[in-house]
């Protein structure tokens, strides 16, 4: 079984880097808060990203991450479901998880293996990170992803590329209607089985050659 005892060890010495480390260091409490970075979720959407984490330990690292003020709880009096975000310091952490996944691109990338617990939030940002890190292309874009069920952006806003949840306020340059299955097998493979690209032939042509970025120019370490 696994441990949830809360480890509140000090590495006792002054060292900003472990002042850090003491809030966020803990098992998984940094991939909870990447989670966040894509806007307030719920207790079992958080389950649903986080393949592994038992509910007794993500209710203790949600625990653990209030105190430090770096995510806060929305409980509705007469609601049953709590809301969860990040705090403003909460989302200063955003260029630390991307530096992470910049770092990870760079020297401990690997594709997806069989059978491993692969979200469609993931596959994305890992694809967005790719493409901002190797591409050189920084035109404005605007994709809507519809992947099983759910919205997220990938945009560009002249300068670097990003990932959001949710539905585009206005006509997106690009619509990818898919499963997170056909859309790793279209970064991978090139297959077009089972999903639907609209859009202007010249934003699909661009999206087409940019979201195989990770497959064709970043390599394993």
């Amino acid at each position: 079984m696994e441990s949830v005892t809360r480890n509140v060890r000090t590495y006792d010495h002054f060292c900003l880097t472990a002042r850090a480390l003491e809030r966020v260091g803990d098992r998984w409490s940094l991939l909870v808060i990447r989670d966040l970075l894509t806007g307030a979720k719920r207790f079992t959407d958080l389950m649903d990203r986080l393949g592994g984490i038992t509910p007794k330990t993500l209710s203790q690292r949600l625990r653990e991450l209030e105190d430090a003020g770096i995510v806060t709880a929305d409980r509705e009096q007469g609601r049953r479901e709590v809301w969860y975000r990040l705090t403003p310091a909460g989302t200063d952490l955003g260029p630390v998880i991307d530096a992470l996944g910049r770092w990870g691109l760079q020297h401990a990338w690997r594709r997806p293996l069989p059978g491993e617990p692969l979200h469609a939030e993931h596959l994305l940002r890992s694809a967005t990170r790719a493409i901002d890190l190797a591409a050189d292309d920084h035109e404005p874009a605007c994709w809507h992803f519809r992947l099983d069920g759910a919205d997220y952006l990938v945009e560009n806003d002249g300068r670097q590329w990003s990932l959001t949840a949710g539905a585009p306020p206005a006509r997106a340059d690009v619509t990818i209607t898919a499963t997170t299955q056909a859309l790793t097998a279209l970064i991978f493979g090139g297959s077009d089985a089972d999903i639907d690209i609209t859009g202007k032939p010249k934003a699909v042509e661009r999206f087409r050659r940019l979201i195989s970025t990770m497959a064709t120019v970043v390599h394993p370490a």
